[in-house]
Order: C-alpha cells, then structure tokens, then sequence
C-alpha cells in the first residue's frame, strides 16, 4: 500500500513538473522578447489569440455540423443499403453558445497574461524614455 502511495505522489510531482515547466519557459521567452524589442513582445499574445480563436470557431461549427454517411447492414453483415445524409441548418442553441464563450474565456488566460507581461515592459520602456528626455531637455 505505501508503494502505490508513493508512485502515486511521484507521478503526481512528475505531472505538475512537466505542466509548469514548458508555461515557464513560454513566461521567459515573453520577458525576453519584450526585453528586446517593443513589437516583438507582441507575438506570443497575437499567436495565443488567434489559437483561441481557432479553437473557438472551430468548436462552433462542430456543434452546428450534421449529416453523414449511413449505412444499413443485413444480418451476415452485408451492406445492404449506404446513403449520404445533408446535414440539417441548426443554430446554436443557448447552452452552445455558453459553452462557446466558456472556451472563449478561458483559452484567452494565456492571452491576458502574455499581453499583461507586454504592457509592463512596454510602459517600463516609455517611462524610460520620457526620463531621457527630461534629462535632455533639463541639460539644455
């Protein structure tokens, strides 16, 4: 009993080891674009959002979608009888579109932080800048 509760214990440090370490890196490769460039910090919250949107658009349209292929079997197995089925125009039904925004929302949380991490450095950067100025213009 005491292995099982120990591979459970090291399999759960393992798991949480390797979901916090790759959001880490993605962390410090934002600080580090930032740090470089005022538009290069920009990438990784454009690339987040438009994988949520992707994500969300594409869930979209698999809830609306319909339709196949049918096939009737007979009792050897045999087809007997295959048809194509139109999909039918349904609307998103107001659950849907709950679900919908819920994914929304929460595949933009990389969004929110990549850009908070953005707007940071990039005040920084303006607030260092009017500095020189003010040093310029109090040299003259």
């Amino acid at each position: 009993m005491n292995t099982m509760a120990t591979l459970m214990g090291v399999s759960l440090i393992a798991s949480i080891f390797m979901t916090l370490v790759p959001i880490a890196l993605l962390v410090a490769l934002q600080v580090w674009l930032c740090k470089k460039g005022k538009w290069l910090g920009i990438i990784l919250p454009a690339l987040s959002l438009l994988m949520s949107m992707l994500l969300v658009f594409s869930m979209a349209a698999f809830t609306r979608a319909g339709g196949g292929t049918v096939t009737v079997y007979d009792e050897h197995g045999q087809i007997v009888e295959e048809h194509h089925q139109e999909p039918e125009r349904t609307e998103l039904t107001p659950g849907a579109m709950g679900a919908v925004a819920g994914v929304f929302l929460v595949s933009n949380i990389p969004t929110l932080v990549f850009g908070g991490i953005w707007l940071h450095y990039k005040n920084r950067r303006d607030f260092q800048d009017d500095l020189k100025k003010m040093k310029i213009e109090d040299l003259e």
